[in-house]
């Protein structure tokens, strides 16, 4: 009775997680047989950095980014895994995905050889711009709200999502057009798809704040 009951012991002290400095590892030992059974996996490290979305900072964006994920900030500010992209939604509105390793994130990342005159980047513009809840400050922010209701399980704009195309102007004016007046029924003020001269301004006002060219 007594090696049975040390036997148990040991068992459960096996398989208590090791915790240190706030990262929790599990350590098994091995019982003999094969040399595949002896080997150990290593740890996998997330390494975690910080970086920022600009159209003017934007706050309210979901972002995916490997085991990484959240919601920008005030100033647009969001974490990312290293060497891994980031994909970035306005609820189940796919923005783009930025590569790997970038800091500082715009419309222009978002979209392959993106510039200022590529049509797919003005519109991601436009869509931010037009969504602005608090329009006349220094940032553009999505609220709460807007994000849970841009969802595919919303009758109402589910069709408006599926056929929102941002390179293809006719598209993107239908559905983005819906998801605004939608989206920002509860505003205190009337918004409206911005147009793609004042988006193009307004993007590349910021892009020259911040020293991008």
């Amino acid at each position: 009775m007594m090696k049975q009951r040390t036997w148990m012991l040991i068992l459960v002290l096996l398989a208590v997680p090791i915790i240190s400095g706030g990262n929790c590892a599990f350590s098994f030992g091995s019982g003999g047989g094969s040399d595949d059974d002896d080997e150990r996996k290593e740890g996998l490290t997330v390494v975690v950095n910080k970086g920022q979305f600009v159209d003017a900072p934007v706050e309210g964006l979901r972002y995916v980014s490997g085991a990484v994920s959240g919601i920008t900030g005030s100033d647009g500010e969001f974490e990312y895994e290293e060497g891994s992209a980031v994909r970035f939604f306005i609820g189940d509105i796919p923005l783009g995905d930025a590569a790997p390793g970038q800091d500082l994130v715009t419309p222009l990342d978002l979209v392959s050889g993106g510039d200022l005159d590529t049509p797919a980047v003005i519109n991601i513009a436009r869509l931010l711009q037009s969504l602005d809840a608090v329009p006349g400050d220094d940032k553009i922010t999505i609220p709460d709200d807007v994000r849970a209701a841009a969802v595919k399980s919303n009758e109402s704009l589910a069709t408006a999502i599926d056929f929102l195309q941002f390179s293809d102007d006719p598209a993107f004016n239908n559905a983005a057009s819906q998801l605004v007046a939608v989206l920002t029924s509860e505003y205190p003020h009337t918004a409206m798809l911005v147009d793609g001269e004042t988006a193009r301004a307004h993007l590349a006002r910021s892009l020259a704040a911040m020293g991008v060219r």
